[in-house]
């Protein structure tokens, strides 16, 4: 179920918290966003609660989660590499942009 609120963290747009998708009401009809987030969607529907645990604890998890994210996105013309690229760098993953810009190949 996809929710309009303005209750998610700043700097982001959206965020899945399985079984639901928070998405700021101005970007509700971004459809890539929201193929961003069908991503983690589908990924904590079978096993959320480690899921979650995983992306909070651990750098590699997450990192290899926003991959696949980003990745959708982009497949779909959403976003650049580059623009990816940038934004892996807000999740405070000890990363460069070179190294964002791998991880996305």
């Amino acid at each position: 179920m996809i929710v309009s609120t303005n209750l998610i963290p700043e700097g982001f747009s959206a965020c899945s918290l399985w079984p639901f998708i928070f998405v700021r009401p101005e970007h509700r009809s971004d459809i890539a966003l929201i193929e961003h987030e069908l991503v983690h969607y589908r990924e904590q529907a079978w096993i959320m609660p480690v899921w979650v645990l995983l992306y909070i604890a651990s750098r590699k998890f997450r990192l290899a989660a926003e991959v696949r994210a980003y990745m959708r996105q982009i497949e779909i013309g959403g976003i650049t590499r580059e623009q990816a690229a940038h934004a892996l760098l807000s999740y405070r993953l000890d990363i460069t942009f070179g190294k964002a810009m791998q991880a996305l190949v």
